[in-house]
């Protein structure tokens, strides 16, 4: 579920839970906001709302800007604004909703490893996310299916560019590997 979906869900929870409000929150007052984030205090911190896209925030986040500290929706603004500058709210990981294709394709990376990967190719402050990943990943060559050996690698990836290597030590959580843009060419060797 997206952010934006799970924030709109606690707002209709916490709305529910307050069946004196208003049904249009244009008509609330400052007692009507206060109930609700009095409600949802224990919830608001868990929302990654810098991980949702400026619409989603207008859209979503502004109407109810009200139940949010101060400084967070002040830095939620300043994110949008000025998206490298570092603010003093704390940014929660994404949520790690992987996508099912790449864990079914790979035994060493799931999407939130790709996406980490991808924003050290491109020597980003700010890491990409599953949902912001400017790449494709495609799965070239699986040694446990493939071969361990120097031929299967130049069979499959000799000539392709932009290629990151990966793999895992065996008995270990450990993960090595690296990235080549200008690619591999098995004829210069």
């Amino acid at each position: 579920m997206e952010e934006a979906k799970i924030w709109n869900n606690v707002i209709k929870w916490g709305i529910a839970q307050n069946p004196g409000l208003p049904s249009d929150s244009k008509n609330w007052t400052n007692e009507n906001f206060l109930a609700l984030k009095a409600t949802l205090q224990n919830f608001l911190p868990h929302i990654r709302y810098f991980q949702m896209s400026s619409d989603e925030v207008i859209d979503n986040v502004q109407p109810y800007q009200q139940i949010l500290e101060k400084n967070l929706w002040n830095d939620i603004t300043r994110k949008f604004m000025s998206p490298n500058r570092q603010v003093s709210s704390t940014i929660l990981p994404p949520r790690n909703f992987l996508k099912p294709t790449l864990p079914t394709r790979s035994a060493v990376i799931n999407e939130a490893h790709a996406a980490e990967i991808a924003s050290w190719i491109d020597k980003k402050e700010n890491r990409y996310f599953l949902k912001n990943n400017p790449y494709e990943f495609k799965l070239l060559l699986r040694g446990t299916s493939d071969g361990f050996t120097a031929d299967s690698f130049w069979k499959l990836c000799d000539k392709q560019t932009h290629l990151v290597v990966v793999m895992k030590v065996k008995g270990t959580d450990e993960i090595l590997g690296g990235y080549n843009p200008v690619g591999w060419d098995k004829s210069v060797i």
